[in-house]
């Protein structure tokens, strides 16, 4: 266990002083590769390392996946980001459609949708970083198509419900990206399961993971049906699509895209999935370790860990030193790094959408669907202060790690005693 006592003497390691752990033994290394993972790559290499339907390791994960989140179909894909894009097939975006999207997400929940001509509406954020149901209400309106929400790092949003009830009233649909949100839960549901349709990324930091690779789940049916000759055509369309549908006659060419998984990600997936359970029980006791170490330190904002089910994608602090003792959040995280704890990160691709070119001016890189720039939205003060104050951390999933979460946790004690007790110190300023 570590000393929780007040080293007021502790030399900090950017001052010379000597780094609480070796940098080189505190890595994250996800996933873990195991012999279990080892033998579900041999077995399905010896097996197949090409399916063109939904049998195989492709059929056993997807009815696994849409059991767990109780909903009757989902689909694989190659990747988050086209599982997204079936997504908005599915509804059959059109240019002009407008979506309400999060202003703060990973561009690759907005992204899909400009291939379509879809005008994305941003929302402000709300204290988690989530889309903000009063931003949402201010900003719908008739020509609105539907609401897509991310659970970001791993937490829940916690308006889901109002959300979802909106989304009833208007006759509109709601979509959730849940790439950093597996097995969360919030309201006795898993996030996944809100919405008209869902996606998940499998990508290589993921949860759930295959290295690379995707997954949707929905209960409609014809929304499934879009979804799968987006990116799929010929046997899995034949078998899949029924005789009366009016899209069975595109079975052979789908939309022209194929956008399969690859059957080795899917085996490795498949493990992981195996765990997903205890990989979350073990991250939310880190997270208590970590909210119990720091809560003591005003200018530290902690992530909550008793409200909802929270997958801990990543733990973020909203980190307020600056204003409260004149350490800059850069200068905070330089501190903690020389340390050794070199997993504390300040996001540099996952931050406000409205002002990145596609947004602004797709019609220099998508002529074709944009005749000229969109409207510049401006005004998210929420998402713009927790994007200023967010750092983050991964947070382990194996118990035999528990000495890197003491050790994070004593690099943060002594980094934020020196400044709460000498307001700031050297560590003041840019």
């Amino acid at each position: 266990m570590i000393n929780m006592s007040k080293g007021t003497n502790e030399r900090l390691a950017i001052h010379g002083g000597v780094p609480v752990v070796d940098s080189s033994k505190a890595k994250f290394e996800w996933p873990r590769i195991t012999d279990q993972v080892q033998l579900a790559v041999k077995n399905q290499l010896l097996d197949t390392i090409s399916i063109y339907d939904n049998s195989n390791i492709f059929g056993e994960f997807e009815k696994r996946f849409a059991r767990y989140h109780n909903r009757k179909y989902a689909q694989l894909s190659n990747s988050g980001t086209s599982s997204i894009f079936a997504m908005y097939e599915a509804i059959n975006v059109l240019p002009g459609d407008e979506i309400l999207c999060p202003v703060y997400t990973f561009h690759a929940t907005v992204s899909p949708m400009m291939y379509l001509g879809a005008t994305p509406v941003f929302c402000d954020s709300d204290d988690d970083g989530n889309i903000a149901f009063d931003d949402i209400k201010r900003k719908i309106t008739n020509k609105t198509k539907a609401i897509v929400v991310t659970h970001m790092w791993g937490r829940p949003v916690r308006d889901i419900l109002e959300i979802s009830k909106l989304c009833k009233d208007r006759g509109i649909y709601l979509l959730e990206d849940c790439s950093h949100s597996h097995g969360a839960k919030i309201y006795g549901k898993r996030t996944g399961s809100f919405g008209d349709i869902a996606a998940w990324s499998l990508q290589g930091q993921k949860t759930v993971t295959g290295g690379e690779g995707g997954i949707l789940a929905t209960d409609n049916k014809n929304l499934y049906d879009r979804a799968l000759l987006q990116g799929h055509y010929n046997k899995r369309p034949k078998i899949e699509l029924s005789d009366n549908s009016a899209l069975k006659k595109f079975s052979l060419t789908g939309m022209g895209l194929k956008l399969r998984a690859h059957p080795l990600a899917i085996a490795i997936a498949n493990e992981q999935f195996n765990h997903l359970e205890e990989f979350i029980e073990t991250r939310q006791k880190y997270a208590e370790m970590l909210n119990r170490a720091l809560l003591e330190y005003d200018f530290l904002d902690l992530p909550d860990t008793n409200s909802a089910k929270n997958s801990w994608y990543a733990y973020c602090i909203k980190y307020k030193g600056d204003d409260r003792h004149g350490v800059a959040k850069r200068r905070f995280v330089e501190a903690l790094t020389k340390e050794g704890l070199i997993e504390i990160d300040i996001p540099g691709s996952t931050g406000l959408l409205n002002n990145l070119p596609l947004f602004c001016h797709p019609d220099q890189i998508l002529p074709r669907m944009y005749g000229k720039d969109l409207r510049k939205q401006d005004g998210f003060p929420a998402a713009q202060r927790f994007t200023d104050q967010l750092i983050k951390m991964p947070v382990w999933s194996f118990n035999d790690e528990e000495w890197i979460i003491d050790k994070y946790i004593a690099g943060f004690r002594k980094v934020c005693n020196y400044i709460q007790q000498n307001n700031g110190g050297l560590l003041r300023g840019n």
